[in-house]
């Protein structure tokens, strides 16, 4: 792109960007109210420090041209800030730099969108740090590993796809199966959302794909602004919280088995419902495959920068050949995202047969089960009875289950065809 009033007597405003060295020669630029970070070369801090410093891109040209033996094009960097969101165009044209207009869907660049950031991104810091401190992330381990310890101890605690009905009544068990499913996933993007308040970074919640599961996701891509150490928190907090749920729902059963307390059949059930729920969302977190919170972690853990990308295209081709584009991808990856690849590629495909066992031993039954039902009930129920209303109430929920990651799916493409147009 070519930005008509950007020339050599030019001050962009990149006050607000931020620059943090990430490795020997490289910097994590970026702008923390867009969440859009990039990676550049000391010459690019060095460039953004003059420019922020008051200097024209012509007296910023002549310094570095000065400083490194050979000329920089201070137009086309600034012009790449623009495109990568970084800057808009006013303040690449040297206006003061107002509210953030726009930001990129996801790292892909999915269309734009208006930034709108959730109450609990503005909670202040001190008000959620307790809940991640040493303390808290001590009662969190302690959870998972007790959780552990009470699955060994009785196998019969283990969940099954049986355990998502509740009650007889398939449609009221799915009702309240999803109801629940669902309101735990809303806290545990914001216990993400918290973590990343407690860190001082905003957050946004979405509605994304991962393989064949719709999935909420937490938008906290102002973490790498921060050291990697500082990460590690925000990303593993959902997870946190998932162990505190599955300790609670899994110690009143491990009780009940061994006569200790007398509980109710019907909530015996409905913990046996939550330790499904709870077990399912920590297994999946694990395939880090699908881009999950762990897959986050070990990014950071092995200073990664386009992991999955490298990964995924490093098995394509050897099913079948890469676009140029992907040739040139690959071609230009960083060392450290292909040394990795090397055996993180077994994660991927160990991640993909996960999915694939999940599917046939969990969604399959699960969806005969339900789809069996309803037939049942439609065929046999006199039309426009409570009984047939309810076998159709199962079919439509069973086609929105099973059609929204196709929906999403689609819907990222149409995005990106656009911000491509």
């Amino acid at each position: 792109m070519t930005i008509a009033s950007l020339d050599a007597t030019s001050r962009p405003s990149v006050g607000h960007l931020l620059v943090r060295k990430e490795d020997e020669d490289e910097f994590v630029l970026g702008n923390p109210d867009t969440g859009r970070f990039v990676v550049v070369p000391e010459a690019g801090a060095r460039l953004i420090e003059l420019l922020a410093a008051g200097h024209t891109v012509a007296e910023v040209a002549s310094i570095l041209e000065e400083e490194l033996g050979e000329p920089v094009d201070v137009v086309d960097f600034v012009e790449m800030l623009v495109e990568a969101g970084l800057l808009d165009e006013r303040e690449a044209a040297g206006e003061t730099p107002g509210e953030p207009a726009e930001e990129a869907d996801d790292q892909a660049g999915r269309g734009k969108k208006k930034v709108k950031y959730w109450v609990v991104s503005k909670i202040p810091p001190w008000v959620v740090k307790p809940l991640f401190g040493k303390a808290a992330w001590t009662f969190y381990v302690g959870c998972l590993v007790a959780t552990l310890v009470m699955f060994v101890a009785d196998h019969s605690l283990l969940p099954s796809y049986e355990d998502a009905f509740v009650v007889t009544d398939i449609v009221l068990s799915l009702l309240i199966t999803n109801v629940v499913v669902m309101g735990l996933a809303v806290v545990h993007e914001i216990w993400h959302a918290f973590a990343g308040a407690a860190a001082g970074v905003r957050s946004q919640l979405r509605l994304e794909r991962r393989g064949i599961f719709t999935v909420l996701e937490t938008d906290l891509s102002g973490l790498w602004a921060l050291p990697p150490g500082k990460r590690y928190s925000p990303f593993l907090a959902g997870m946190a919280f998932d162990s505190v749920v599955l300790f609670v729902a899994v110690a009143p059963r491990f009780a009940w088995s061994r006569g200790w307390i007398d509980l109710d059949p019907t909530m015996v059930r409905f913990l046996a419902m939550l330790v499904l729920s709870q077990v399912g969302k920590l297994a999946f977190q694990t395939m880090a495959y699908l881009r999950t919170d762990m897959y986050l972690v070990m990014a950071t853990a092995t200073g990664c920068k386009n992991l999955h990308q490298v990964t995924r295209l490093s098995l394509k081709k050897r099913i079948r050949k890469l676009s140029p584009q992907e040739q040139a991808i690959l071609r230009n990856a960083d060392a450290k995202d292909l040394r990795v690849a090397r055996w993180y590629r077994l994660l991927y495909v160990a991640g993909i047969v996960w999915m694939a066992w999940f599917v046939l031993n969990f969604v399959l039954p699960a969806a005969k089960v339900t789809l069996g039902w309803a037939s049942g009930v439609m065929v046999g129920a006199p039309p426009l009875s409570f009984y047939w209303w309810e076998g159709i109430l199962l079919v439509c929920f069973a086609l929105v289950n099973l059609t929204a990651p196709l929906i999403i799916a689609v819907r990222n493409r149409l995005r990106a065809r656009r911000a491509a147009a």
